[in-house]
């Protein structure tokens, strides 16, 4: 037999100390490329964020600094800081300064920023009962709309004239300020050398709309803003705090962009003494080991508990997708699965190929290869090991009588410093016809590894996953488990499912969306938190936007057409819950971020469709802003709870006993109250093991009598 495949294997090899400090992909990527020919180099997608600020090319990156490193150090190695936390820091690196870069002291990990790329609002106000809150319903004081309560949207596609930006007699503007990072006509916000930062309601009427970008003229971040805090427009689609004020920032395409468009808002509301939630009705995964730990993560972390800043998040739409594979290694088998691609017809014209993220659970050594099956021709690269000296291989195959190609780049970060080991392979056809296959391999020794397989487009980004697929024995099939992105996998953000929402009392099918993503995840917290209404919300409609829309009701205002459409996923989700959150904050300003989040699972309920809940598809269950909101007006005027202790309370939440680690020798008898401050329980002496089977589904606060002082702590008894 004729062979048709040819293989070409090119080998680069980084001469920078790259084990300084933990290097992710995404450097390690750039700093081969960099010194490839400028035509092999452009077979891939863009991965890297790189601009040029006075005559000097810069490329975005994403640090976590030793303790003490300033700005002036990192200015002195190349480097502009545009927004820390912490000790995590967003970088503009200078490219000519990469190498000086990767082998500083200074940094513990360093890696690019990575490119980021219905039923009616009426029904989901009924779903999750957010009109009561408004009307003042029960037992709450007053009504509650969201009112001296910001909220950030991050996001595209904003339509800063529509009506629904205005409060609900439609008198008052609400956007505070827009902060368009393509745009160049006015001046960048404070503290930042890009971007044009729109203030005012008479600025932003004439800026119109934020500026088309690769994405054109979206009609998202419009529809996002909406649900989270539209005012209607004199239709029954008014969001779920109608009184909240907005700040909306069109960020461009990495995660420091990002980061920089959080610490832009949170300036903004501390300047005005307001509290912020943050909606991020977006996901990928590729921003580390997807359990949450990446740079980004402990970034957001930081912020939501040193600035109290709530990050409320989509948890995904990658349910059904069979994308993702799960093997736990006893001895070195060889496992395979065949990688399916977004061909020929793609779902969107940015679609470039797939990555294949690969994670080691409990597998420091692992390794995986790539074959391509051509009719009986088979052929492959070399089992690629995460202990390869070389961190970076790229090659191609040449087949069909050398008609196509399939394009591959590995790159390999190591297991190091209690961080996981990870591979990322980008692979392309040259012919979106082709009859080829791919076929990932994988092996260890021993222990779990994980992989996924999700589009990659020319932008960078890419966030819908293709399955693996079972081919023959010693293959494996994908799953659609573990299947929430970044950035819902950080501890820092409250992770939003979606569900069919319908109206109160009814008994039409409120189940979990076909398209909501679950755990379990890598993580060791649960994720989701909660679930809100996320299939065909109608919410505003872009009157700018590029993209087509049905749309399914109009208002009239100065002399303009604007509508309302219907969009379905965890994006509609996640500002449902934003917007809970301001009336949260509304009603108790003093909330922390880690009380809204106890709030927020505490209270949501559980019903036929959720079962037995927490579980990986409902988190904690359906969110109640009814019961969220009571509970937060409870907690006004309570003692605070004790942040820093030795003492812990676990498991927490509990179901059956909760046990004291540290009890203090001084203490002398515990009690337990609700958060309205009644006591249920007086365990009368001094105790580590406490039975809190009896009590009710709830949040509580377990008090220590010591000789001197009261310790409070929270807990959830589930």
């Amino acid at each position: 037999m004729r062979k048709s495949i040819t293989l070409f294997i090119l080998f680069a090899t980084i001469s920078v100390a790259l084990n300084a400090q933990r290097v992710g992909c995404g450097l390690r990527c750039f700093a081969e490329s960099s010194k490839e020919a400028k035509t092999a180099s452009t077979n891939f997608a863009e991965r890297f964020s790189i601009t040029t600020l006075d005559g000097v090319e810069y490329i975005s990156i994403l640090a976590e600094v030793h303790y003490g490193v300033t700005e002036s150090d990192l200015t002195n190695i190349g480097c502009k800081t545009t927004s820390r936390s912490g000790n995590i820091v967003s970088l503009k690196a200078r490219v000519d300064c990469i190498d000086k870069i990767i082998s500083s002291s200074l940094f513990k990990r360093i890696d690019t920023a990575k490119k980021v790329g219905g039923v009616h609002l009426d029904k989901a106000n009924q779903d999750v009962n957010a009109d009561w809150v408004r009307e003042g319903y029960g037992d709450l004081p007053e009504g509650y709309d969201g009112s001296g309560v910001i909220v950030g949207v991050a996001d595209w596609g904003f339509d800063y004239t529509h009506p629904v930006f205005y409060d609900t007699a439609m008198n008052n503007y609400r956007i505070i300020a827009a902060w368009d990072q393509y745009r160049s006509s006015f001046a960048p916000p404070e503290g930042f050398d890009y971007g044009s930062c729109i203030y005012g309601q008479e600025n932003l009427l004439a800026a119109e709309c934020d500026t088309n970008n690769i994405y054109d003229l979206g009609l998202h971040g419009t529809h996002v803003a909406s649900i989270a805090a539209g005012g209607g427009a004199g239709t029954k689609y008014m969001g779920i705090a109608p009184g909240a004020e907005l700040l909306v920032s069109s960020w461009l395409l990495d995660e420091g962009n990002v980061l920089d468009a959080y610490s832009w808002m949170r300036d903004e509301a501390k300047r005005q003494g307001k509290r912020l939630v943050i909606n991020n009705s977006w996901g990928l995964y590729n921003f580390g080991e997807m359990d949450g730990t990446s740079l980004f993560d402990e970034f957001v972390y930081n912020m939501s508990e040193q600035d109290s800043v709530i990050f409320v998040t989509s948890a995904g739409n990658n349910r059904g997708s069979s994308f993702h594979i799960k093997y736990e290694f006893t001895e070195s088998e060889v496992v395979r699965s065949e990688v399916q691609f977004n061909l020929p017809t793609p779902a969107s014209d940015d679609y470039w190929g797939q990555t294949l993220n690969l994670v080691g659970e409990t597998a420091d050594i692992f390794g995986s290869q790539i074959e391509l099956h051509f009719g009986q021709d088979v052929v492959s690269t070399d089992m690629m090991m995460t202990t390869s000296d070389t961190p970076v291989h790229s090659g191609f195959f040449l087949y069909n009588d050398n008609a196509d190609s399939l394009i591959y780049r590995l790159t390999i970060v190591p297991a190091s410093d209690g961080h996981k080991a990870q591979m990322e392979w980008e692979i392309r056809f040259s012919n979106p016809n082709t009859t080829a296959k791919v076929v990932l391999a994988m092996t260890a020794p021993s222990g779990i590894v994980h992989a996924w397989n999700v589009a990659c487009l020319t932008t960078g980004g890419g966030n819908w996953g293709m399955p693996f697929v079972w081919k023959a024995a010693g293959y494996v099939a994908g799953d659609s488990e573990y299947s929430i992105g970044e950035p819902a996998i950080g501890r820092g953000t409250i992770a939003v499912a979606a569900h069919n929402g319908v109206k109160r009392n009814s008994t039409s099918n409120a189940n979990i969306a076909n398209f909501s993503s679950g755990g379990p995840n890598l993580c060791s917290y649960l994720k989701p938190e909660v679930s809100a209404p996320g299939v065909l919300l109608t919410a505003a409609l872009s009157s700018f936007t590029t993209a087509e829309a049905t749309v399914k009701h109009t208002v009239e205002f100065n002399g303009k057409t604007y509508g309302f459409a219907a969009f379905s996923g965890t994006s509609m989700s996640s500002p449902v819950v934003s917007g809970i959150v301001a009336l949260m904050l509304q009603a108790n300003s003093n909330l922390t971020s880690q009380q809204v989040k106890d709030i927020l699972t505490s209270t949501a309920r559980s019903d036929m469709f959720t079962g037995e809940v927490p579980n990986f598809d409902w988190g904690y269950g359906k969110v109640d802003a009814y019961e969220a909101v009571k509970r937060a007006v409870a907690l006004v005027g309570l003692p605070s709870v004790n942040a820093v202790s030795d003492v812990k309370l676990f498991p927490n939440p509990a179901k059956d006993h909760i046990r004291i680690d540290n009890l203090p020798q001084d203490c002398t008898h515990i009690t337990i109250s609700d958060m309205c401050g009644r006591e249920v329980m007086n365990c009368n002496a001094a105790t580590d093991i406490i039975n809190v089977e009896k009590l009710t589904k709830g949040l509580y606060l377990l008090n220590m009598q010591c000789k001197d002082k009261t310790l409070t702590f929270k807990f959830v008894k589930k």
